[in-house]
């Protein structure tokens, strides 16, 4: 008897290790998270000397093991709810839950360097003299984030979000540099509601917070165009929602731990199926796309699908081309965009005769010349004011 109670500790102890060993080696590695939105460590079965020997391998498979682990998600949706249980503030280090309204609040951003933000602000002074070289104007807009403008509810010992300050700065230094720029909250700030312009568990716009960027952009953009093009009008009774559960990507990041009643909402003319020709990349390229292809391809998804922003509005293109059939303005506009232009970019498209949308995240040009060749009547930069950046994050 004792010498099986002797034994019984190391043999159950290898009995786990071997069993999840071959439970690891049977699992299907994943190529992607889903919560996460990233991809995951693939197997080096075959590394260089130099891996070896430098320590790099090592740490791949470290990762491999923590990335490929079996049943990754429950344990990490688990992990979550235990920090919860123990009241700690910032789950995963990122973000704070009101478990009452299941508004999920992003971490307090620190503020920036002025030299990171120089950085910024020479970037788009760059652009903005290489497109000056051949008469094209420019424009540079922030879009009011969520993690900015959306502090409440939060631990009253949370400290200050520097975003606003950030932003303020942002555009002191870009104004220097004599770029032409507009802070879009200041055209929006009269009608301003966090609760209704943000969803409670991503953190992009809501279809009626994008609806209000959509009328402040395009006020500012006739202004410099010196047309006269009125926004579409929102009208509620255009506005349709969706049942589908909305897979927000704070949420995500949380393991879609927190209840709510977020929904993905429409509100656009019905002429927008038929009037434009959609190509995927440029003209010349040839590849065309229906617009129920493009934009909300969450409407043909069963109601027991899960959906999130993508789905819901436009992914992210390197490069999207739309000809209008029926415009205010027959300008040739561009927008470099991050992923908050998504949910206008039709409305936007449908005042001109021709935009092209570019995402430098995907794009692998070299953008001043590939500006340039296009000769637009019009250059918008728009990002949401948590980019700081050229090539946006």
């Amino acid at each position: 008897m004792r010498k099986i109670q002797m034994y019984l500790l190391p043999i159950t102890f290898f009995c786990i290790i071997f069993g999840g060993f071959v439970v690891h080696v049977l699992t299907v590695d994943r190529p992607q998270s889903e919560m996460e939105n990233r991809p995951l460590e693939s197997a080096n079965i075959s590394p260089s000397p130099q891996e070896i020997l430098s320590g790099a391998w090592s740490k791949q498979v470290e990762t491999y093991i923590s990335d490929q682990f079996p049943a990754r998600d429950t344990w990490m949706r688990n992990y979550v709810y235990f920090q919860r249980a123990m009241g700690k503030t910032y789950l995963n280090d990122k973000y704070a839950v009101d478990d009452d309204s299941g508004w999920i609040i992003s971490k307090p951003a620190e503020a920036k360097s002025d030299e990171e933000l120089a950085s910024f602000a020479s970037d788009l002074q760059t652009l903005s003299e290489g497109l000056a070289e051949e008469n094209i104007p420019f424009t540079f807009y922030s879009l009011p984030a969520k993690a900015t403008y959306s502090r409440e509810p939060s631990p009253s010992y949370m400290p200050d979000d520097a975003g606003i300050a950030n932003n303020a700065r942002l555009h002191e230094l870009v104004t220097d540099a004599d770029v032409d720029n507009i802070r879009l909250y200041d055209e929006m700030k009269n009608d301003f509601s966090a609760e209704r312009n943000f969803y409670k568990t991503d953190h992009h716009w809501t279809m009626r917070g994008a609806y209000s960027g959509y009328e402040a952009l395009m006020k500012t953009m006739s202004e410099r165009l010196g047309e006269t093009i009125e926004p579409i009008p929102y009208e509620e009774a255009n506005t349709y929602c969706l049942p589908n559960k909305f897979a927000g990507s704070w949420n995500k990041i949380l393991y879609m731990t927190v209840d709510n009643q977020d929904q993905i909402c429409y509100n656009e003319p019905a002429s927008f199926s038929t009037q434009f020709t959609i190509y995927d990349g440029t003209i010349e390229d040839g590849v065309t796309a229906p617009y129920e292809a493009v934009y909300g391809r969450a409407k043909q998804m069963g109601p027991d699908k899960v959906v999130n922003y993508a789905d819901a509005y436009s992914r992210d293109f390197a490069e999207l081309t739309i000809v209008n059939n029926d415009y205010d303005s027959d300008k040739h506009i561009v927008v470099i965009k991050d992923s908050y232009f998504n949910a206008i970019q039709f409305h936007v498209a449908s005042h001109f005769k021709k935009m092209t949308i570019l995402d430098l995240r995907y794009l692998d040009k070299d953008l001043i010349p590939y500006l340039q060749s296009m000769h637009p009547d019009y250059v918008v930069l728009a990002y949401n004011d948590r980019n700081l950046k050229l090539m946006p994050e």
